[in-house]
């Protein structure tokens, strides 16, 4: 009998492409052994160069491409290849979709075990470029150079843009101005880090958050001018420095607004990042969770209240809980600027939190959760269950996670209902579903 060498690193072979998998690799296999390969789309052939060799599977780098897919498009970005926000730039949009769904469904199946999910139609973003309300810009400033950009996939090194198309234009032309201000090495503060930035779409106001690993420069309004006077759309700026100093010029909020409702957004809280998607995923909550007004909901992971203002306007009463004190300042002022007054608000970590519902024996009739990319902890979510709602509505980033939360839950006693895929995040292999849980 022949024994298949191994592979070593370094080696260039010719793969076939079966799908892409999680992470955005594509997933290949050379006489029965696993080889992830980036930069691929299904169906396709390809040499590829082993970069690592583990124990069940080798990782490997795209040489040439030998047969292509017709889905491979030239991406638009010059540095892509390099730069770790996107993954699927080189493939087109239906075809990133129905990997994505690829991949939910194979989680589903393999780690949730649910073999014929009630998955709907995926939504797709309207727009697959210029789509971002939020970017997180890298700095690395010498004597000669001032760099602007993003970390190299799986790395430290940053890789210089000089602008990025998954952007709004509007962070594209901040990004051109604090491109321009630090061209001088005078106009640069010290120890800066990090860059934030971030728009109200609704109401095309702008807030910058600057971190930095030294106490802000003094003076330091003449810093923050010249940016405002390049950016006028600019209503604060931040400036944070390692050792919790904090320094403010104008607001640290944004207004924005989603389904003509206003939001206070304060530069240390969080919402969604997609603006062309944020009122369908709010319809889809409520219509999953559809309480009524005899009927109390709990909103787990509660950010700003982006569902809870929503979900309040029909329940009974809504109690809402998450560890970011800002958020939760920010969701109690939105509840009160909508004159509700059955929500209610804590700051919490949400672990915590269900502990404590459960000690005090309290109930509810539907829960809604959007919790963090790595889930929910498994005793948290036996404790959820303990709190006895009729219905659970699940809001996820990450298939696998939320694939092995739904497993927990269903052996709790719940069955899925309608999941529903919406594609928050073109050009990544990130894909976003709420799912309905009902009692069983």
């Amino acid at each position: 009998m022949s024994i298949t060498p191994p592979l070593a690193v370094g080696q260039i072979i010719s793969i076939p492409i079966e799908k892409l998998v999680d992470g955005g690799s594509g997933l290949g296999r050379l006489e029965g052994r696993v080889v992830f390969v980036p930069g691929v789309c299904p169906g396709e052939e390809v040499s590829a160069r082993i970069r690592s060799v583990k124990k069940n599977h080798a990782e490997a780098e795209l040489e040439t491409v030998l047969k292509p897919s017709p889905d491979r498009i030239a991406p638009p970005c010059p540095v892509f290849e390099e730069c770790g926000g996107c993954q699927w730039q080189h493939l087109a949009d239906a075809a990133q979709l129905r990997a994505k769904v690829g991949i939910l469904r194979e989680n589903l199946a393999r780690i949730g075990k649910l073999d014929a999910p009630d998955l709907l139609p995926p939504m797709p973003s309207p727009r697959g470029f210029e789509y971002r309300t939020r970017i997180q810009l890298k700095t690395d400033f010498t004597k000669d150079r001032s760099i602007l950009g993003f970390n190299e996939e799986k790395s430290h090194r940053i890789v210089p843009i000089e602008a990025c198309p998954i952007a709004h234009p509007i962070l594209n032309r901040a990004l051109a101005a604090l491109r321009s201000l630090f061209s001088d090495q005078a106009g640069r503060p010290p120890g800066l880090t990090e860059i934030h930035l971030h728009l109200a779409r609704a109401t095309g106001e702008v807030l910058v958050r600057f971190f930095s690993e030294d106490k802000p420069p003094e003076p330091i309004e003449p810093f923050f001018k010249k940016f405002t006077d390049a950016m006028p759309e600019t209503v604060g700026q931040v400036y944070s420095s390692s050792n919790g100093r904090r320094r403010v010029r104008g607001r640290d909020y944004l207004i924005d607004r989603f389904k003509d409702v206003p939001f206070r957004i304060s530069d240390r809280s969080f919402a969604p990042v997609n603006s062309d998607l944020i009122e369908p995923l709010i319809d889809t909550v409520r219509t999953f969770a559809r309480p009524t007004s005899l009927e109390s909901v709990l909103e787990l992971h509660c950010g700003i209240g982006t569902f809870g203002i929503f979900l309040a306007r029909k329940a009974s009463a809504l109690t809402g809980f998450d560890e970011n004190e800002v958020a939760i300042g920010d969701a109690n002022h939105n509840a009160i600027q909508q004159g509700l007054t059955n929500c209610r608000f804590t700051a919490k970590p949400v672990a915590r939190a269900v502990r404590d519902l459960v000690n005090e024996k309290k109930t509810f009739d539907c829960i809604v959760m959007d919790p963090p990319r790595e889930g929910v902890h498994r005793k948290t979510l036996e404790s959820l269950v303990r709190l006895n709602p009729s219905r659970i509505v699940y809001v996820s980033c990450d298939p696998a996670t939320l694939a092995r939360d739904l497993k927990i839950l269903t052996d709790g006693g719940f069955r899925p209902g309608r999941l529903q895929p919406i594609d928050l995040f073109p050009q990544t292999y990130h894909l976003e579903t709420v799912v309905e849980l009902i009692k069983k």
